[in-house]
């Protein structure tokens, strides 16, 4: 992808496995994942690929379907109250909030996979969606401390843990940061993890035991778009 692409264009794995013909026990899993994937879309490594990459590619899966966007722009409304039940002021989400809500009705109103393209490779629109998830995020955690708690370092408290790792647009997304942001917006993925110490491909799905409707690929702190592989005849969106 170009440098000033935050979102690119969709790829045939085929080429992306190619690029990495130097790194030949990664190409070996990324064959394997071609079995069942057909195409990629890369996002840029600026700590927020995961954000931005799980917002695009659900915007995209919704793409036509209008009963499914009308309850996902319910699910992001009531998100709002989330937010204000937090530490959260009007004036602090307003905009995100806002511009988060305008994106989900152009995608409703124009349908078009190119106009989201452009529209996430908008500096401005696309950090601020992005901020909007990181506050939702965040949010949702802060509402849930006593069940999140365990599962952030022992010497950091929750709103220690939002303010430093969940908030701030160039820190790297975490396990709890996933669950919590799939939960919150109820989006369902699926992330195939590529570890280097390991001889197989792990996948985790969020929530767990949900039928995934975004798949991600995840490297080396790094998030990419995956597409499966369809049935003949079917859109690959």
């Amino acid at each position: 992808m170009s440098e000033n692409e935050l979102i690119s264009e969709k790829r045939d794995i085929g080429e992306f496995i190619e690029e990495h013909a130097k790194d030949p026990l990664y190409q070996r899993k990324l064959k394997e994942l071609q079995k069942r994937y057909s195409a990629v879309r890369k996002t840029r490594a600026d700590g927020s690929c995961f954000y931005r990459g799980l917002v695009f590619a659900y915007l995209e899966f919704l793409i036509g379907k209008q009963q499914e966007l009308v309850r996902f722009k319910d699910v992001v409304v009531r998100s709002k109250q989330e937010l204000l039940a937090a530490v959260f002021q009007e004036h602090v989400i307003k905009q995100h909030y806002e511009t988060f809500l305008s994106i989900v009705d152009s995608v409703a109103a124009e349908g078009s996979v190119s106009n989201l393209t452009r529209v996430f490779n908008h500096q401005l629109s696309s950090d601020s969606a992005v901020q909007f998830l990181r506050l939702v995020t965040s949010a949702f955690v802060r509402n849930r401390a006593e069940f999140y708690l365990p599962f952030v370092d022992e010497e950091t408290n929750i709103p220690d843990f939002c303010t430093q790792h969940v908030e701030p647009m160039t820190s790297e997304c975490d396990h709890v940061q996933m669950t919590a942001l799939s939960q919150a917006l109820e989006i369902s993925l699926q992330v195939e993890c590529v570890d280097e110490m390991d001889t197989v491909i792990n996948h985790h799905i969020f929530p767990e035991g949900a039928s995934p409707s975004v798949f991600m690929l995840y490297k080396n702190n790094h998030y990419t778009i995956l597409y499966r592989v369809q049935p003949q005849g079917v859109d690959d969106l």
